[in-house]
């Protein structure tokens, strides 16, 4: 196969991948729901989920490794690595606003970070 056939060939591969779906191939198998947030490269999607009290949130990898750490002073403890396409639940039983992040790409409020919005 020529070089240039083979450029071609991988340049197709990629363009397909990407389609109009920013995070590709529809988050690596995850679409997000009204309680499931997806971890896609470096991103939690959707980054703010809004669930009544009782919820149970759950956050499904897409590749990778990513953790769902608390922020401190966020008032629920969690802190849950995530490997390829593993999963990870938490119940949210009181109402409040709760920050979260992913140790190994972003801090509190910033890179990798999300916030879980609970009300009746």
């Amino acid at each position: 196969m020529s070089m240039i056939r083979v450029l071609l060939v991988g340049a197709a591969v990629a363009a397909g991948a990407c389609g109009d779906d920013p995070y590709g191939s529809n988050g690596g198998g995850c679409t997000p729901t009204t309680t499931q947030v997806c971890l896609t490269a470096s991103t939690f999607n959707p980054v703010s989920l809004t669930v009544p009290p009782g919820a149970t949130v759950t956050w499904r990898g897409t590749s990778g490794s990513h953790t769902v750490t608390n922020d401190p002073g966020s008032g629920e403890v969690f802190n849950q690595a995530i490997n390829g396409t593993g999963t990870f639940s938490h119940t949210f039983t009181t109402a409040g606003t709760f920050t979260y992040h992913c140790q190994f790409h972003g801090l509190p409020g910033t890179g990798m970070h999300g916030t879980i919005i609970v009300s009746p």
